[in-house]
């Protein structure tokens, strides 16, 4: 037995009597076993969202809990037309999160010479070698600590701010392209027990 919450999405010119009853004879196979049912969805036509993230924030704030179905709407860039600056985001985010992704896999082992890796949280001795073939990791295997020093932690936290700060404004993109040339959409989240 479980729990479901599951979101859908919807053209805005959609039946919603149809979308109830194909959402009701989905959720009647799902818990067939439990003879579940779907409490009927709440259209809430206003506010329109910014976006699909939005629309999720707001139906997570409304929601009055017991098996709450809602809809709201919410604006969505048509794909395809992108403008520059979001695709010049799009380049940036892909070469911050190689950026990132690199500097967080490497091996801190693999960086120095010594024989030798100091834990700095439990002052174990670890054999270099060791960390490179047998755990591959950058934690320390007695106690879980990262081994890498404070610089390096620094400059992957660093990378990785970047990267969220492309990501908001690739948000903030996709809101104004939305607003301008973007379509309404339904999103609806149906909650259930299986």
């Amino acid at each position: 037995m479980s729990h479901n919450i599951q979101y859908r999405d919807y053209p805005e010119n959609v039946d919603k009597d149809k979308v109830f009853s194909e959402l009701s004879i989905y959720v009647q196979n799902e818990c067939w076993q439990e003879g579940g049912h779907l409490n009927p969805i709440r259209w809430v036509p206003a506010p329109v969202c910014e976006s699909i993230d939005a629309a999720q924030q707001y139906i997570e704030t409304h929601d009055r809990g017991w098996y709450d179905c809602l809809a709201v709407r919410y604006r969505e860039p048509i794909r395809g037309k992108e403008s520059k600056a979001y695709l010049d985001l799009v380049k940036r985010r892909a070469k911050a999160a190689d950026r990132y992704n690199k500097m967080y896999r490497e091996l801190y082992a693999a960086t120095v010479t010594a024989a030798f890796i100091g834990c700095k949280s439990c002052g174990s001795k670890l054999s270099r070698e060791h960390l490179l073939t047998r755990t591959r990791s950058n934690q320390c295997p007695l106690c879980g600590a990262d081994l890498r020093p404070a610089s390096t932690l620094e400059k992957i936290q660093k990378a990785r701010d970047s990267m969220e700060e492309i990501n908001k404004k690739m948000e903030q993109e996709a809101c104004r392209m939305a607003k301008t040339n973007g379509t309404v959409r339904w999103l609806v989240k149906i909650e259930f027990h299986t």
